[in-house]
This record gives C-alpha cells, structure tokens and sequence, in this order.
C-alpha cells in the first residue's frame, strides 16, 4: 500500500473514532395512567365479587343441591353424577385452559378463567374434606349418592393434577399419559352412579 493511501487510511480511522456515537434509543411507553387504574379497578371489583361468593358460598352450594335434586327427583344414581360434576368441573375447566391457552383469543381465556373465579367457592363448600360438615347442604332425597359423586369426583379432579406434571417432568410419552388420564376420569364418572 502506497504511502497517500496509508494516509488516506488513517483519517478515516481517526474521523470514525471521533464521530460521537449514536443517540440511545428512547425507552418503550410504559402502560398509560388510564389502563393501569383500569386494571387497578377490574382487579378490587373482581376481589369484591370472589369474597362476596365465598360469603355466600354456602347459599350458592345448597342452591347447586337443590338444583340437581329437582332435575334428577332425587335418584341416587343421577345425584352421584351431579355430586361428580361439582366437584371436577373446576379442576376440568383449569385443564381445559391450560390447553387452549394458545389457541383462543386471550378474551375467552379471561371468560373461562372468570368461570373457574366464580364456581371456585361453590366447589370449596362442596369439597369432601375431612372435618367440613356438608351435612347440612346435602341432607334430603339422594344426598348419600351426590356424597359418593364428590368423592370420586375428587379422584378425578386431584390424581390427574398429580400424575400429569409428573409425568411431563419424567419425559413420559404424552400419548399414553393422556389416554390414562382420560380413561381413570371417565371410570370415575361410570363408578360414581354405579356405587351410589
């Protein structure tokens, strides 16, 4: 290389070494006051809405007895079904958007999820635990059959929350996994009436 082409090479060195650096660029817009007080404001009503249902939850639970009570007239078989339904619904629409989650508009996810919100109390005042008297909300026409329903209803809701993730954490086969799954919640279903 030629001594002027050196040259030449070193003052555009020196002019790019000077050249000050490019401004940063500005931050992103953070969410506006208006959203956000929206936000605020969605979440104290929903909050309200929950603890009135857990207020009145024992009221929502009896109103759920008695309405099986009168589609069914009371028959033993048909109240363990409803008793099932009671207790598996939540659990049911939680797998339910655990896998649509993708595939639906967020707008239907917060639909589901305000489901899930609302019938949560009523499934809580149901629960068959250990020590939680229920006897009250069930007593009448099929009340030991909607018991037995809670109680393999219960089965079906918890053991698939404890065998799928894991399942998924060992690397299990989905395909196997699920179709266990399935098959125990529909025994579940088949051996609650059969039972009560």
């Amino acid at each position: 290389m030629s001594r002027p082409a050196r040259r030449q090479q070193r003052r555009r060195q020196r002019r790019v070494a000077l050249a000050p650096p490019p401004p940063p660029a500005p931050p992103p817009p953070g969410p506006s006051l208006g959203r956000i007080a929206l936000g605020a404001l969605v979440w104290l009503a929903g909050s309200v809405t929950y603890f009135l249902l857990f207020a009145v939850r024992e009221t929502t639970a009896r109103g759920f007895v008695d309405g099986a009570r009168w589609l069914t007239g009371g028959q033993p078989g048909a109240m363990a079904v409803a008793g099932w339904l009671a207790v598996f619904t939540v659990f049911g629409l939680i797998w339910v958007l655990l896998l649509i989650r993708r595939r639906v508009p967020r707008g239907w996810l917060f639909a589901l999820g305000a489901v899930i919100v609302a019938l949560s109390p009523t499934m809580v005042a149901l629960f068959p635990m250990q020590g939680f008297p229920i006897v009250h909300l069930i007593s009448g026409a099929g009340g030991s059959g909607f018991v037995t329903g809670m109680r393999w209803g219960a089965a079906a809701a918890i053991i698939p929350f404890l065998v799928v993730p894991f399942a998924l954490v060992k690397d299990a086969p989905r395909g196997p996994v699920t179709a266990g799954v399935v098959l125990f919640v529909v025994a579940t279903l088949i051996g609650a009436p059969l039972t009560a």
